[in-house]
């Protein structure tokens, strides 16, 4: 993965589908390349790219097809956090051998009220699994659909276990409270990104 973190703004970035429901690899990273050229980085296989909708295969796939277009793999953070744990490290682990800035990474989210233990658990075995320091995790939080919190606590925990590893938050709570909260995480060089773009304005 790229040494240098993310700053700035990533497009969450929509997924074409063919009229047999395939993932239309050709429209995607055409598409993904226009964006690019437009100064932005890119979040593929997040909520707006209906990365649950996508198997394995066809997200490594395309994940391939926009290194292969020419997209530098710096501007990716392609979402990697599954249901099963070893979807989540076979994609981070494809996305740290391609070059990818980072890796945006959903809890389980299937199973209500996972304690903190269980989700530090889950992150864990993603990162040792992986087992490169080149890995950076942007951890993806968003309550409205995932009904998983991440608290505090448990990020100053992830943080200070892998340090080189924790790179940061997305936030789409929609709370700007729950947002200045994490920014004021005594975290060095702990990202914070905001999922809403009206809390740009």
């Amino acid at each position: 993965m790229s040494q240098t973190r993310f700053s700035g703004v990533l497009a969450p970035v929509i997924t074409p589908f063919t009229d047999t429901l395939q993932p239309d690899s050709k429209r995607f990273t055409k598409h993904c390349n226009w964006i690019v050229s437009q100064g932005v980085s890119l979040a593929v296989f997040g909520t707006n790219s209906e990365a649950n909708s996508l198997n394995l295969a066809e997200k490594i796939h395309l994940l391939e097809e926009l290194v292969t277009s020419g997209i530098n793999p710096a501007k990716l953070m392609p979402g990697t956090g599954c249901c099963a744990l070893t979807d989540s490290i076979s994609l981070t682990k494809k996305a740290v051998e391609l070059g990818c800035g980072g890796v945006l990474m959903l809890p389980p989210f299937y199973y209500k009220g996972v304690t903190d233990q269980g989700l530090f658990d889950f992150y864990s075995q993603v990162i040792e699994a992986v087992a490169d320091d080149r890995l950076h995790i942007y951890l993806y939080h968003i309550p409205p659909i995932s009904q998983i919190s991440l608290s505090l606590r448990l990020i100053e925990q992830l943080a200070a276990k892998y340090p080189n590893n924790i790179a940061g938050i997305k936030d789409s709570s929609g709370d700007w409270n729950q947002t200045q909260a994490f920014n004021h995480l005594a975290i060095e060089n702990f990202a914070v990104f905001c999922g809403s773009e009206s809390f740009l304005l």
